[in-house]
């Protein structure tokens, strides 16, 4: 019995970690820069992807949680940091969603600002599956322009996803 059971454990925690009936996926973060800002650093709290075959909730938690990131620093795709690396199980998913907790902003003037988090998350429809044994990357355009609102009472944030580019699978 104790065998099976120990079975049983290294089966389910292969397949969790992707070696068996899943794969992976690499999260990566970048954006194009802020007039008039010198950094833009935002604190990721969670990227869900949701599971196109799941009913009801159908979320996935993905482990990027305390993940901060100097956006400004990330112009373009070539500039993008891997926000996390996850398994997840083999399978199509069809939206993505980033949650921010935190962003402080340096202005060039040398002021710094505590933005306001605004809806903390943001959704996007794209398609993408994660193959067994593959690795499937998401590149996550976070649009700043349409993401920071700086006004002469401070700043607001809420997250604005301007693309998300897939590879592999």
């Amino acid at each position: 019995m104790a065998v099976v059971v120990a079975a049983v454990v290294l089966v389910s925690a292969l397949y969790f970690l992707g070696f068996l009936g899943g794969g992976h996926v690499q999260i990566y973060v970048h954006d194009a820069p802020c007039n008039g800002c010198t950094h833009v650093w935002v604190t990721f709290t969670a990227v869900s992807v949701h599971e196109s075959d799941i009913k009801g909730s159908g979320w996935i938690n993905l482990n990027v949680s305390g993940s901060t990131f100097d956006l400004q620093a990330l112009n373009g795709s070539a500039a993008a940091k891997l926000l996390g690396l996850d398994a997840l199980g083999a399978g199509h998913y069809q939206q993505i969603r980033v949650e921010v907790s935190r962003v402080v902003v340096d202005l060039t003037s040398g002021v710094q600002l505590v933005a306001t988090v605004d809806g903390p998350s943001a959704a996007f429809s794209g398609q993408f599956t994660v193959s067994t044994g593959g690795t499937t990357t998401l590149n996550i355009d976070i649009d700043l322009a349409s993401s920071l609102h700086l006004t002469p009472a401070g700043a607001t944030f809420t997250p604005v996803i301007g693309s998300v580019a897939v590879s592999g699978g």
